[in-house]
């Protein structure tokens, strides 16, 4: 077992499961994508989301200095496509991945589970990482479709639901 605090937090954070976007932009030098599982809900008003990302990554100055990103939220038909952008020698955009890019415009991503489009509002820088927080302008909701997850260094689908308490606040009476 690992001894630093930071390995230790790497390893608790393993142990969390999230879901699985790619954070994509189009530079002049021609697209630019990664695999986040750091995609957080920061406002409804106005509609912002953040996610974070590596100051050491090749993309990370693209996406803090892009007018534009999308930022897919893929299904479980789409592991082979967050393992591709999560490899740094992998093919990345092509046809078969269910990739357009149109010019000018962030890359699309066909069936993704949902599109954030919207611009970089704040960077903060966050120790190793950069923090950026986008305001969305664009939501493009795909096929309801299970999601994919990232857990332990692996992706995972959700599977059947593993609970029958619906999460809408309500919660059934008691039996006396």
């Amino acid at each position: 077992m690992s001894d630093t605090l930071t390995d230790q937090f790497k390893a608790g954070f393993r142990r969390y499961p999230t879901g699985v976007a790619i954070v994509a932009t189009s530079t002049e030098t021609g697209p630019v994508g990664a695999t986040v599982s750091s995609v957080a809900s920061v406002s409804a008003n106005p509609p912002m989301l953040s996610f974070s990302v590596s100051r050491s990554s090749r993309s990370g100055p693209a996406f803090t200095e892009s007018d534009r990103l999308a930022v897919h939220v893929l299904t479980d038909s789409q592991a082979h496509v967050a393992a591709a952008f999560a490899d740094r020698t992998a093919p990345r955009f092509t046809l078969t991945q269910g990739w357009r890019l149109p010019l000018g415009e962030p890359p699309i991503l066909d069936d993704a589970a949902a599109t954030f489009y919207g611009r970089v509002v704040r960077v903060v820088p966050a120790g190793e990482a950069w923090l950026v927080l986008i305001e969305v302008d664009e939501v493009t909701l795909g096929e309801n479709a299970e999601p994919l997850l990232h857990h332990d260094r692996h992706y995972w689908s959700l599977g059947p639901s593993v609970s029958t308490v619906p999460l809408d606040g309500i919660l059934p009476e008691k039996a006396s």
